[in-house]
């Protein structure tokens, strides 16, 4: 026991393995629990049975005592009379015969499932017929009979009399008999009963005391989960803390000096520049680019840490708004490429505002960056309602609910199947600086929006047809 307990205690085992044995546990105990419950009532039954079975041999045992009473008084009132000529004696044997027919009756009533003793019964009834007949005639006969026939009477009384005690003695041995067996019958059952009970008892105590363990071991893990969680939470406001301050170091210290290099950059490429070589002149161009590209990453950078960070209420968000403004927003793209983008009705959802329009807006920009030469941009944006459980990946406790899918699918370029997933990845580029501009941030952007509105985006595309980025969002609120 103090094994088991160790090993349910133990912190290292998994979540998959407690609920197995928790289940493993709970059936086999239920399992017991019913076989047994269905035994001990089956036993019980047989006990309730044999102690029927008992009374019913006690009452045909007390039946045949009082028949064989009867039948001893009928018989000594008769010689009394016989001997004693006193009438008292006819209305003793008179009443102590009217005894003997419900006496018969009711026993065999009580042996009617005993075929052998209703034999025997049967018999008995035939002798008391005869018994009955010949005491009638000595009794109605009185002194006027001869004594030859009282004799003759008499004796063929005793011999029934004797065969009656006989039958009487034989059934009362069948039910002694009978009456050991079905009390030891039910003493055997007693004891069961008794045995099952505390086996039952036994069961319940074990899974009990199991519960209380696989308890025990959940309170003591979540404790440890609750400091972890301690831990963590203060781990990660110091580290939201720290890019807090990175974020106002970034946006003024860091910019400073990018800005100087590029004014003074600047300055010696317009004050020098007939004086300057090709090649000076080159080497200043790439300081200046080096510059701005590096002042890019830094805006995009801030960009992202606000994102981190919420900072602002939920509110109900109007998706049609919020990619109404994007598009705005990147209007002079739209318009320098011609881009045509059609959308469906997109839902109200609760969450970020400044987010989803930074979603659509990285979104659009994306499939506009990556449009094929000569080809217009086509951008579509659909809406459905679907099963959280389709989704990849997603969390058990979000699989009951249902999601927003919104897909974001154009005729650009596209990319390979195997960089599905690296496209979200912070400072990722599929392709270098010459050929497109930017800084990698865009799609983790992204990630980041749908992430802290407890929503999934994946990506797929094959290379030269387009890409499609599926958007899902809770159609209820998960947002505290």
């Amino acid at each position: 026991m103090k094994l088991s307990t160790f090993y349910l205690l133990n912190r290292t085992l998994s979540e998959h393995s407690l609920s197995l044995i928790t289940r493993f546990l709970f059936g086999t105990s239920l399992i017991l629990i019913i076989a047994l419950s269905y035994s001990y009532n089956e036993i019980n039954q047989e006990l309730i049975n044999y102690s029927e079975k008992v009374n019913q041999t006690q009452r045909v045992i007390s039946g045949l005592h009082q028949l064989s009473s009867a039948i001893y008084e009928t018989a000594q009132h008769t010689n009394s009379y016989l001997s004693l000529k006193d009438t008292a004696y006819v209305n003793k044997t008179l009443a102590s015969l009217k005894t003997i027919v419900p006496l018969t009756i009711r026993t065999d009533t009580l042996i009617a499932e005993n075929k052998a003793q209703h034999k025997r019964l049967s018999a008995f009834r035939d002798h008391y017929t005869q018994f009955e007949i010949n005491t009638n005639k000595l009794i109605n006969g009185g002194n006027s009979l001869n004594p030859a026939i009282v004799y003759v009477l008499s004796k063929r009384r005793n011999a029934e009399v004797d065969s009656m005690t006989k039958l009487v003695v034989s059934m009362k041995r069948v039910e002694d008999q009978l009456m050991y067996n079905r009390v030891r019958s039910r003493e055997n059952y007693t004891a069961q009963v008794f045995r099952y009970n505390w086996i039952i008892m036994l069961v319940a105590i074990v899974f009990l005391s199991s519960a209380f363990v696989l308890l025990d071991r959940e309170l003591r893990r979540n404790k440890f989960y609750r400091v972890d969680l301690e831990n963590k939470i203060e781990n990660l406001n110091r580290s939201n803390s720290e890019l807090e301050q990175f974020a106002y170091v970034a946006s003024h210290d860091l910019q400073e000096p990018l800005r100087k290099i590029r004014s003074f950059s600047d300055r010696l490429m317009t004050k020098y520049q007939n004086e300057f070589s090709e090649e000076i002149f080159t080497m200043l161009s790439k300081i200046d680019v080096s510059a701005q590209r590096m002042q890019l990453l830094i805006n995009d950078l801030l960009s992202f840490s606000r994102i981190v960070k919420t900072g602002t209420e939920v509110k109900m968000i109007n998706l049609n708004t919020a990619l109404s403004d994007a598009r705005s927003n990147l209007s002079e793209m739209i318009l320098e490429n011609k881009a045509v983008i059609h959308s469906d009705n997109l839902p109200t959802i609760e969450g970020y505002g400044s987010q989803m329009i930074q979603l659509f807006q990285n979104l659009l920009s994306n499939s506009l960056k990556y449009h094929k030469e000569n080809v217009r941009p086509v951008i579509r944006i659909t809406h459905r309602l679907v099963d959280g459980e389709i989704i990849p990946g997603i969390k058990p406790s979000h699989s009951d609910i249902q999601f927003h899918q919104i897909r974001v699918s154009d005729n650009g370029i596209g990319f390979k199947k195997e960089f599905a997933e690296k496209i979200f990845v912070i400072f990722k580029r599929l392709h270098g600086q010459n050929e497109f501009a930017g800084t990698g941030i865009g799609l983790a952007i992204c990630k980041r929006v749908v992430s802290n509105h407890n929503g999934y985006i994946f990506a797929e595309s094959m290379e030269g047809n387009g890409a499609n980025f599926y958007i899902y969002l809770p159609s209820e609120s998960l947002l505290n």
